[in-house]
């Protein structure tokens, strides 16, 4: 792809930008690696592929900017920059796939939130703004023009809890590939220790990332969660039976049968009578 005039990157001069890749996605790296190669102004110094190691490593490497992942195993993105707070940092692009993070991202002095999957047009937008940072210093003006910028792309529709938006497509792993998964042919979510496993059409996909996570990126209107281990998409539902104590079983056109948790009886009783209303 072809990258516009107002945001190609650096002449060759310019001294470079010394670069901290952290994700623990294998494929996000070698996408981050490829496109700070194509940026020309960018050296990549190292990988990582926790938070904790990214703090050994920003120790060691005093990098210049470092691309962090949000959600990973142990230390999150967010943890790392806690641990950074008062001390001589370097810059932070957040990398992640939930949108839902980004006005935080802004709160710990980010410069810039890429959701993926984006492309390398988006990539040297972050870029310039990285640069214009490390010439203006720590602009407190431009970092609150860039969060307002962010602010505006994703207030979320009327209703949807802290402004949150749902995803428009889902990327989940199969058999080392990327899936992107429309969130309404999606069956039902269940819980897989750090991962979720999503059910579509029979297919299951992983991506690592807490049921709460995957709450926020469903649309509340559609997606019910029915134990702490379960979400179901109410228009996959075939029929619905009482049980005992409350519970509800819940099959699914698909022919997945699942038993509701006890604690989420007022939430499912809440949800079917707001649609008989």
């Amino acid at each position: 792809m072809q990258v516009s005039q107002a945001v190609r990157p650096a002449a060759a001069t310019a001294a470079p930008i010394r670069t901290l890749i952290v994700d623990d996605e294998l494929f996000a790296r070698q996408r981050l690696r490829e496109l700070c190669a194509q940026d020309g102004g960018l050296t990549v110094v190292g990988e990582c592929t926790h938070g904790s190691e990214a703090l050994q490593e920003i120790e060691r490497l005093n990098p210049d900017l470092v691309l962090l992942d949000v959600q990973m195993r142990g230390t999150s993105g967010f943890d790392v920059m806690e641990k950074l707070r008062g001390r001589s940092a370097p810059l932070v692009v957040f990398v992640t796939a939930f949108e839902h993070y980004a006005l935080g991202a802004f709160d710990v002095d980010a410069v810039d939130y890429l959701l993926k999957p984006f492309d390398a047009d988006r990539f040297q937008r972050a870029m310039a703004r990285v640069r214009a940072r490390l010439d203006a210093g720590a602009s407190n003006n431009l970092r609150s023009e860039i969060a307002e910028v962010v602010r505006d792309e994703l207030k979320g529709a009327p209703g949807v809890p802290n402004g949150a938006r749902p995803a428009r497509r889902i990327i989940a792993h199969r058999d080392e590939r990327l899936a992107f998964i429309d969130p309404q042919d999606i069956d039902c979510i269940e819980a897989d220790r750090n991962y979720i496993s999503i059910r579509v059409n029979g297919d299951s996909y992983r991506l690592r990332c807490t049921m709460q996570q995957a709450e926020a990126m469903l649309d509340a209107t559609c997606f019910l969660r029915i134990h702490r281990s379960v979400i179901v998409n109410s228009m996959k539902i075939r029929e619905m039976e009482r049980w005992f104590h409350g519970e509800y079983v819940i099959r699914l056109k698909s022919g997945q049968r699942f038993v509701s948790g006890r604690g989420y009886r007022k939430r499912i009783q809440g949800y079917m009578k707001n649609g008989l209303r």
